[in-house]
């Protein structure tokens, strides 16, 4: 985990997000890289000096953005922590996730405000959009959230192989900041396996993809968000992650809206993960 993307629109909701990642990057020895977007009347990179003049409410938008992101980068610096900035000016609708690759950025940690209305009360759009379309790891952080570290991460997985490579990166990144993994299955009615099958397809999963011998737990319960987080809670979790694909009329798999639901649901951090 070499490099972490910060998106930040300056909010508490954002500061939430800021905070942890301070975090991530003592505990893994990582670079923050610290984005945020300004929405600008015209292609702002294309205007002289003069022209700037014109859009006096922009200018100042720019120059207070700037003065920010020089703030967390100070505060990274008396930490001891590689950090850069990134401020995009976009007249469109510029996506988070199209600096993943060119930033070869390996997790995104992103704000949320908590409320109830995913994508009403997200921070901006893009981290709806980053979950459903990111191929790194994001990890959402609620505004209220009050685990300061990762010592115990739920893995919520349908031990499926499909899902294997995912399941390797979510290893690495628990092994990154010393954290143990507790490998939860939620057995629901729609997908209902039987313990003899689930005992069996565990074994053969964590044979295939696994670095450790980690136990499963099986959680019985209507809805996977409702099994994943009553585990969660008997364990006093400090974070929960979730491996998310599309639906199968085959196989279960967790649906990004699980995670959507899951974020909404708990103040706990959640790490999504596409397969």
């Amino acid at each position: 985990m070499k490099k972490i993307l910060v998106p930040t629109d300056f909010s508490a909701c954002a500061s939430a997000a800021e905070n942890y990642a301070f975090h991530l990057a003592n505990k893994a020895d990582s670079e923050l890289v610290f984005l945020h977007i300004i929405i600008t009347p015209v292609n702002w990179s294309k205007l002289n000096k003069e022209q700037e003049d014109l859009f006096p409410d922009t200018k100042k938008a720019i120059a207070d953005a700037n003065a920010k992101l020089n703030d967390l980068i100070k505060k990274a610096q008396a930490n001891g922590i590689l950090s850069s900035k990134l401020l995009i000016y976009n007249s469109g609708n510029v996506k988070i996730h199209e600096f993943v690759a060119s930033e070869k950025i390996d997790l995104v940690v992103m704000g949320s405000h908590g409320q109830y209305g995913f994508k009403d009360h997200m921070l901006g759009t893009n981290t709806y959009s980053m979950l459903r379309r990111s191929k790194v790891p994001v990890l959402v952080v609620k505004e209220k959230n009050e685990k300061s570290a990762i010592n115990t991460l739920v893995v919520a997985t349908n031990l499926r192989e499909e899902t294997g490579p995912s399941f390797k990166s979510i290893e690495r990144f628990a092994e990154a900041l010393g954290a143990k993994i507790h490998l939860v299955y939620v057995n629901t009615p729609t997908y209902f396996l039987e313990t003899n099958d689930i005992i069996n397809l565990g074994r053969e999963y964590l044979g295939e993809f696994a670095n450790y011998n980690h136990k499963i737990d099986v959680i019985d319960a209507f809805k996977e968000e409702r099994g994943i987080l009553q585990f969660a809670e008997s364990l006093n979790a400090d974070g929960i992650a979730v491996i998310t694909a599309g639906k199968s009329d085959l196989m279960q798999y967790f649906s990004p809206s699980i995670t959507e639901n899951l974020i909404s649901m708990t103040d706990l951090p959640i790490i999504s993960i596409r397969k």
